[in-house]
Parts: C-alpha cells; sequence; structure tokens
C-alpha cells in the first residue's frame, strides 16, 4: 500500500513538473543548458560576486525595455495615440527622477549596498591616483536602475492583465517579473554576504 502511495505520489510531482516545463517553453533537451547555467552562476557568485551583481543590473535593466517595448501597443490603445521614442524617454527620466527624490525609501529596499560598495571603489580608485567618478554619476546609474525596474513591474503588469482579459495565459509574464524580484534579491544578499552593508562592512 505505501509502496503504490508512493509511486502515485512521483507521478504526481513529476506531472507537475511537466507540466511546469511546458508552460515555461522549457523542453528537456533544454536541462543540462540551464544547469550548466546555474552551475555558473553559483559558481561566479562566490568567487566574483561583482560580476553576478552587474549582470543582474543589466538583465533587471533589458527585462524593462522587453516589456516596456511589449506594452507599448497596449497603452496606444488605451490613450488613443501613437507613443514616440520621447515618450518612453520621458517615462524613464520621470522614474529615475522619483527614485532620485524618494531616495532614502529607494535605498531601503534594494541595491543600497552594492551602490555604496560602488562609491567606495571610486573613492579608493581616486586615492590611488586613478579617474575619479563622481559619486552623484554612480547614484544616478542606480537610480536609473532603480526607475527601470519600477517600469517593468508597471509594463508587465499591464502587459500580464492584458493577456489575462484576452484569455491567454499570463503566467509566464508574471514568472519574469518573479524572475527580476529574485535578481534584485539576489543581488542584495550576494552584496551582503562578501562585500557587507556598504558602509566599510567587508565581507569575504
Amino acid at each position: 500500500m505505501a509502496t503504490y502511495l508512493d509511486q502515485t505520489r512521483n507521478e504526481r510531482n513529476r506531472n507537475s513538473l511537466s507540466r511546469w516545463l511546458k508552460q515555461q517553453k522549457i523542453k528537456l533537451g533544454d536541462l543540462p543548458f540551464l544547469g550548466i547555467c546555474l552551475a555558473s552562476l553559483i559558481y561566479f557568485s562566490i568567487h566574483d560576486p561583482l560580476l553576478i551583481a552587474t549582470l543582474g543590473c543589466s538583465s533587471i535593466v533589458f527585462l524593462s525595455l522587453w516589456h516596456t517595448a511589449k506594452a507599448i501597443p497596449i497603452v496606444e490603445r488605451y490613450i488613443g495615440c501613437k507613443i514616440r521614442f520621447w515618450h518612453i524617454t520621458t517615462a524613464i527620466i520621470t522614474s529615475t527622477a522619483l527614485c532620485s527624490v524618494l531616495d532614502s525609501p529607494a535605498n531601503a529596499i534594494f541595491l543600497s549596498g552594492l551602490e555604496e560598495f560602488m562609491k567606495e571603489l571610486a573613492e579608493g580608485a581616486s586615492s590611488a591616483g586613478g579617474e575619479a567618478i563622481d559619486a552623484e554619476v554612480i547614484e544616478l546609474i542606480f537610480n536609473l536602475i532603480r526607475g527601470a525596474f519600477l517600469l517593468l513591474v508597471a509594463s508587465a503588469s499591464l502587459f500580464a492583465y492584458n493577456q489575462a482579459q484576452q484569455g491567454n495565459d499570463w503566467r509566464p509574464i508574471v514568472t519574469q517579473v518573479a524572475l527580476a524580484f529574485a535578481i534584485v534579491i539576489a543581488i542584495d544578499v550576494i552584496t551582503f554576504l562578501f562585500v557587507g552593508n556598504g558602509g566599510g562592512g567587508g565581507g569575504a
């Protein structure tokens, strides 16, 4: 009886995994490549956390641009006019400025440790006779990343809502947003573990 229940449970778990892989459009042949990517991610997270943090920030910006581009036709249909490049640029500038004005809440949420660490690196390079990078420039870059993240959440939410209204599968979009949140959390965790709190605390 116990063996039969175990077999039933294992079969149900396999079916759930197969269903999830199908929803994410992942084939069995992709699993070895995903395994290599995961192993590389773990390796570089331990040996070169700054590289992973940089790639993570770049991924946030890329996902933001991707979902913003997908949300543009939906917004155009709602407002009844064409969205131009300068409209997108204005949205990016506005979100960046919003993160700059609400500086303390933004820093309390994410990427504050990495931002402080980059400022310390810039100060160290300047003290060593290297080319100085203004701390305000670093702060602007991180506020731009935060603004891109806000645009990502807004655009993906609108796109997912539109997909649900049309009866299409909206779950892959939510999965990508969850991935973006996971990237942000992972960057903060890696920064805390290997760098410290960004205020002079050291990591490994």
